[in-house]
């Protein structure tokens, strides 16, 4: 079981004022100019971190940017899901898991024999307010 940090509510409380999906870099900035003198903020390698494993246990959604940039935000649902991403204004919808996905993913597993597989599926596009 991956060990808590004892910067994941500062963390997650950065995170849970946004709903937003936001970087590394502006998480920690945020951490940065939001804490007290009296206590080091954690540094960029600590976020990077903690938001990699807090996603990797469920309780952060993540995407890539248009960019390439790996994005965070709080997990709104537990039931597996995907997201679908405006390249223009970065606007972001969950869409529900899609069956054939998962059916996909089954049958590459049992060709390849693998097993536990994992996957990720990413839309981007442009949305009716940007078209």
């Amino acid at each position: 079981m991956p060990r808590a940090s004892q910067y994941d509510d500062v963390v997650l409380r950065a995170l849970g004022r946004s709903t937003r999906f936001r970087s590394c870099q502006e998480i920690h900035l945020a951490l940065s100019g939001g804490r007290s003198r009296a206590r080091r903020p954690p540094s960029l390698s600590t976020v990077y971190r903690t938001l990699h494993r807090l996603a990797e246990e469920g309780v952060l959604d993540t995407l890539h940017s248009p960019g390439g940039e790996r994005l965070y935000r709080l997990c709104r649902t537990s039931s597996r899901h995907h997201h679908l991403l405006c390249r223009v204004c970065g606007r972001v919808e969950d869409v529900a898991q899609a069956g054939e996905l998962a059916a996909v993913a089954e049958r590459v597993g049992a060709d390849s024999g693998f097993s536990s597989l994992d996957y990720s599926f990413e839309l981007s596009g442009v949305c009716p307010g940007c078209a």
